[in-house]
This record gives structure tokens, sequence and C-alpha cells, in this order.
């Protein structure tokens, strides 16, 4: 009796995109219009009975076309169902045009039951017992399964399920511009003595307090480790905006994985979408969470860094459902895109097999990336996380050469390249991201 119970969890499965209809919406002026002047006569609104036995509220609109209730029947005999005249659209309390959409089983057509309501999102399922989905599911089960369904169903998901989030996040909304608050006009060392500091901070991994005693001992410029991390996290500041909107060249081949960054002693995930053939960093999200959330976060910061939205998008990540049902959300607002999943260490199945390749190219990213975050053991707040990786992707992106790239950075600017020296080319990245924060203000 005091051993504990091992009861499995069941794995979290996600199906196929449901079948999207959106409900289209009318206006009963046009229709009025349109009828008189195809018929020569307006449409009269009814004409009730005195002494009618069920009455149409008159604060009652068609749903579809916002038909007052003068345009309205009461359909069915006082049940519950109207009819507009106008659009002869007939509903009731729960009416589909009420809905932004209608989700549909992909595999019998039938519209799909919501069953539970979360705080982030509702779960509809399909209920229908003739559902091919259903019956396929079924019929998999062993002797032994089927008895165990019979008593406990809930142990097995045999029936379609969909999942309708309700983030309060618009996909491709542009973000306000980040205001710094540190002038760096202002800071008491010279522009190169900046330079330096970022240097062997970013570049060579070094801890704060390593790059403020290299200072002293090679350059004779006494700092201490709290003025490397103030720079650090004045200069990401800066850089923050330009990095994120700077108009990439992008090839279309895009992965993403999560990796892990400790903060305030907790483990937090740190996720990165890339540019596989490019080589460049295009979202790195730091969030306490390893939820749909910030996946969908993760790829919208790839998708507003496009021109357009090709009908072949893709994105590469591993087994995680979390990117299967950031694809659901998207599909919800109208933005498709194909998720392929790399599963496990060995190619047993025709999708690892095809795309294992750039899934090992972010993974080799991210042990380039720790071996620059390892010194720092952590961060004491979630504003030095966000601005080491903050600076760590603008060296990636503009300063650091690339073998995969005959030795040239990923993003290549003439400004920058011209420059003799590392500390040079740090300080006239910090001024063209400042001269972008100006031009994006006026």
């Amino acid at each position: 009796m005091d051993e504990p119970v091992q009861k499995p969890y069941r794995k979290l499965q996600i199906d196929d995109l449901p079948i999207i209809d959106v409900p289209e919406t009318l206006d009963y002026r046009k229709l009025l219009a349109d009828y008189e002047a195809q018929h020569g006569r307006p449409l009269r609104p009814i004409q009730r009975r005195a002494k009618a036995k069920h009455r149409v509220p008159d604060s009652l609109t068609c749903p579809r076309c916002q038909a007052p209730s003068s345009y309205l029947y009461a359909n069915n005999g006082g049940k519950g169902q109207y009819q507009c005249k106008v659009c002869q659209c007939r509903f009731n309390h729960r009416n589909r045009f009420t809905k932004q959409a209608v989700f549909r089983c992909p595999h019998c057509k039938k519209t799909l039951e919501k069953i539970k309501e979360r705080k982030e999102y509702h779960i509809y399922k399909c209920k229908n017992n003739a559902c091919p989905f259903y019956q396929a599911n079924l019929r998999r089960m062993t002797k032994k399964e089927r008895q165990q369904f019979q008593q406990d169903p809930q142990a097995f998901k045999v029936r379609y399920l969909f999942r309708e989030f309700l983030f309060d996040f618009l996909p491709l909304a542009s973000s306000s511009p980040i205001q710094p608050k540190v002038d760096l006009s202002r800071l008491a060392a010279s522009p190169h003595v900046l330079g330096l500091v970022l240097t062997y901070y970013v570049n060579f991994g070094m801890s704060s307090r390593e790059t403020a005693a290299a200072m002293k001992d090679i350059h004779g410029v006494s700092i201490s480790h709290q003025t490397v991390l103030n720079y650090a996290n004045s200069v990401a500041l800066w850089i923050k905006p330009f990095v994120d909107r700077f108009p990439y060249e992008l090839s279309g081949s895009f992965c993403g994985d999560e990796t892990y960054i400790r903060v305030k002693g907790r483990w937090h995930y740190l996720f990165f979408m890339f540019d596989a053939v490019k080589k460049i960093v295009l979202s790195y999200r730091v969030s306490p969470n390893r939820d749909t959330l910030s996946a969908i976060q993760a790829i919208d910061d790839v998708l507003r860094k496009l021109a357009s939205l090709p009908d072949d998008l893709s994105f590469v990540v591993d087994g995680n459902p979390i990117y299967r049902l950031a694809q659901h959300f998207f599909a919800q607002h109208g933005i498709s895109f194909d998720v392929r999943q790399v599963i496990g260490l060995t190619n047993e199945d025709p999708v690892s097999e095809e795309f294992r390749p750039l899934k090992q190219i972010i993974e080799r990213f991210n042990r380039t990336f720790k071996g620059n975050y390892r010194p720092t053991h952590g961060f004491g707040a979630e504003e030095g996380s966000v601005s080491f990786v903050t600076l760590f992707v603008a060296y990636f992106n503009f300063l650091r050469p690339h073998s995969a790239l005959e030795g040239r950075v990923p993003v290549v600017i003439p400004e920058l390249a011209d420059l003799p020296h590392m500390p040079a080319r740090w300080t006239k990245l910090i001024a063209m991201a400042q001269a972008f924060l100006q031009q994006e203000a006026a």
C-alpha cells in the first residue's frame, strides 16, 4: 500500500487542422437597395397580425445582415428560430453567424462541438459516431484495449479534437518602437572603450568580471564588472529595434529550436528561429515557460520579416507539439504554413530523414550560443538575459564571419566591412542603430 502508483499520462496528440468556414457577413441596407433596383419597388417590412401569438423582440436583429426586427419572422412557432426576410438567414440563440469562424472535422465535415473551456483555449470535439477518424481508431484497438476502453474511455483518444486559442495576440501586428532610457552619448567611457568591452563580453564570451579584468590588465582601463553589465544593457536597448526590423534577404529555409538559459536561479527557455541557408537569426525569445504562446511569438517574428508569405512556407522543428498548436492558431487568422517535425535522434520516418540536416544546423547554432553563454553562469534578472541574447544575435548576424559562408558575415553591411577592427565595428553598429531609431521617430 505504501508503494507509489505508476500511472503514465497520455501524451498530447495534435490532429490535423480542421476545415475553417468564415461566415459571410452582409449589409441589409445594400441588400434592400439591390432589391429595389432589381424589382422596381422596395422590400416591405413584415405586416404582423394584431393578435400574433409569437412576437419577435424589438431588440432582435439579423446576425448575418443586421436587419432590424421589422424584417424578421418567428419561423418555427415560438421555439426560438427566426428567419430574415432580407437575406433569408435562419438563426436562433445558437446561430452560427455570431461566430467568427465555424470549425468542421476534416474527416467527416461535421461541425465540431465545444466541450471544454480553458483559460487560454477552447476544446472542440467531433461527436459524429460515423466519423472515419473515430471508426479507424476503434478498429485499431486490440481486444484488451477495447475492454479497457469500455471501463475507462478517458484513457484513450479516439475522436478528433481541436483547440481554439484565445491569446490576446494579433499576428503580424507592428510593435511600437523601443525607446531607450539611457543616452549612450553621455557615457563616461569613450566609444573605443565601449567597443572593446563588447568585443570581450560578446565576441569572446567572457564573463563581466573577466571583461573588467582584461580591460584593466591589457588596456589599463579601470571599470567594474557592474559597469560592463550596464554598458551591455544600454547597448542592447539601442540595438534591438535595428536587429528586429532590419530588411533581411531570406532564403525560405527556416528551422527552430529551444535551448535553456538560467535566470534568477531557474531554467528559462530560449526560442530560436533561424534561416538555415543565410545563417541569420530571426527570433530569440526568452520565456519562463515552454508553452504555445512562446512558439507563436517566435514564428510571428519570422513572418513579420517576410515581404510576402510564400505558398510553400514551412518550419522545421522538433517533435514538441506546441509548434503544431501554433500552426493551428495562425490558421485561425488566415495564415497557412507547414510544420515539419524531426523526431528523435534516428530517422524513423520520411520527414525526419528529409529534414534532419536543417535540424542539425540549428542544433549546431545552439552549441555556438552556449559557448558564449556558459561563462555568465546565468543571470540575476530577466533584463540581463534579454540583453545578452540581443547582443549575441547582433554579433552573429552582422559581425561574426561564418565558415559556411566562405568567411563572410551573414548580413553584409558595407559600412561595417571597411572598418579595421571589431571595436570600431561595434561602435559603427551602435551609431547605425541610433540613426535607425531617429529615422523611425521622424
